[in-house]
């Protein structure tokens, strides 16, 4: 059994964790502290090919000023496995130049294949299917169900952006009572070494907190930009 699949909890999932979590992004320069972006991402039962799943989609609204680091608005699908919540599939589809384009990823045993798709043309890619090779909404995810007894060392990992495939490593920094008062929360720095999360390449270290009760919310992040700085926070009740 491959390093990140081992570390992924195949547990039963509490009812708790089903629904949709809603975020508010906010970008921070001096003074200015403004709300650029609406994002909700859900976590429900389902099927992938006939076989009971899990189904995640990922959903933001971005604000025109700041498209310059995270581009226009996004969707995106991801499936998992419930036995081991390994993805199984991803697509994003975006528009470009107006021209309609899409990003899958199929996870198989050995290979995850990669189809770039824009307009009439397509790239094939073929990325080895290593357990440390995962889109962003998987890596929420993994986030979210990693079992901390297992964290105690750094985690290499390969994130899949774009058709490409970037090397990075997530840590965990123990236990967080500041960041958001009323849930403590678990911290942990997710480092990418070639580019950021950005749309510009920026932010390449990600701080993100997930919450310590049943549900497992993953409940923001921050990262700096190349300029000013980028955290999201989720909505409460």
């Amino acid at each position: 059994m491959n390093r990140l699949t081992y570390l992924l909890i195949p547990v039963l999932l509490l009812t708790e964790t089903l629904g949709t979590a809603r975020y508010e992004v906010r970008y921070k320069l001096g003074a200015l502290d403004t709300r650029v972006v609406t994002a909700e991402i859900t976590w429900e039962a389902s099927s992938w090919n006939g076989t009971p799943a899990y189904y995640s989609a990922a959903m933001l609204q971005t604000t025109p000023i700041f498209r310059l680091f995270l581009g226009s608005d996004y969707f995106a699908e991801t499936y998992f496995s419930q036995d081991e919540l390994k993805p199984l599939y991803f697509d994003n589809p975006f528009q470009k130049k107006g021209k309609d384009g899409k990003y899958e990823y199929l996870w198989k045993e050995k290979d995850i294949e990669s189809t770039s798709t824009l307009g009439d043309q397509a790239v094939f890619q073929v990325f080895p299917n290593d357990g440390c090779t995962v889109d962003f909404l998987s890596l929420v995810h993994f986030l979210r169900f990693l079992d901390l007894d297992r964290a105690k060392e750094p985690l290499p990992v390969h994130i899949l952006v774009s058709g490409k495939s970037y090397p990075g490593e997530l840590v965990y920094q123990g236990e967080d009572s500041e960041r958001f008062p009323d849930m403590p929360a678990h911290r942990f720095l997710l480092r990418l070494t070639e580019r950021g999360l950005m749309e510009n390449g920026s932010g390449n270290e990600v701080y993100i907190w997930r919450s310590m009760g049943p549900d497992r919310n993953i409940l923001g992040l921050e990262t700096e930009l190349s300029t000013g700085s980028m955290y999201a926070r989720i909505y409460t009740k």
